[in-house]
């Protein structure tokens, strides 16, 4: 007599993992972040080429009024020289801290700069000591100094927000030109950055 075996069932068996399998996982996710991050770094940087890196500047020639802001560094003064180095120079304004500033602005304030104290040069400390108080300075200037034209000089990454709380702080001509510095990869990426948020600053921020 024989016996019919009966069919035999496998029983479900939990999927072993692949050894290394979460690693590799891990691995792969890693490495989308970085592209991610690295394009998102990279379309920054194009989209601030023509805003920090090589903003649009105005004619500084023909000037009615020279206006270097602040800090006062050699490079500007530099270029304030240079543009008033004509048979009618024109007058020259400097936005500078005042005596109470910590120990590196000090290097920035009126008992310590020469040019304060040749003639035609008017140094003053603007009223808050920021963009928009230089503009509001020469506001306060032009009130009682004529200036038709006015040329800003301030260094090449602060070229386009100064251009803009200009346009809406002062209400006579301003040309706004950058002179270049040296600055490292880092310093680029902390101007992008603190450059940026203080754009957003200026929309939201009145005139003093």
């Amino acid at each position: 007599m024989s016996t019919s075996s009966s069919p035999v069932t496998r029983a479900a068996r939990p999927r072993r993992a692949t050894p290394g399998g979460k690693g590799l996982r891990s691995g792969r996710r890693l490495r989308r972040f970085a592209v991610a991050l690295t394009l998102a770094l990279a379309a920054i940087a194009v989209a601030g080429l023509p805003l920090y890196v090589f903003p649009s500047q105005g004619d500084p020639t023909d000037a009615d009024l020279v206006y270097v802001i602040g800090p006062p560094q050699q490079q500007r003064l530099d270029l304030a020289a240079s543009l008033r180095d004509t048979d009618t120079p024109p007058p020259l304004l400097v936005s500078v801290s005042d005596s109470r500033g910590g120990h590196g602005e000090r290097h920035f304030n009126a008992s310590a700069l020469d040019v304060c104290r040749q003639e035609a040069v008017t140094c003053k400390s603007p009223i808050p000591f920021t963009t928009a108080g230089e503009a509001r300075l020469l506001t306060e200037y032009t009130a009682t100094h004529e200036a038709g034209k006015t040329v800003v000089i301030t260094f090449t990454p602060h070229v386009a927000r100064t251009r803009y709380i200009f346009a809406k702080c002062y209400a006579g001509a301003v040309t706004v030109v950058g002179v270049d510095t040296d600055m490292t990869l880092f310093d680029w990426a902390y101007q992008y950055a603190y450059q940026s948020a203080a754009f957003v600053k200026a929309w939201f921020t009145p005139c003093p």
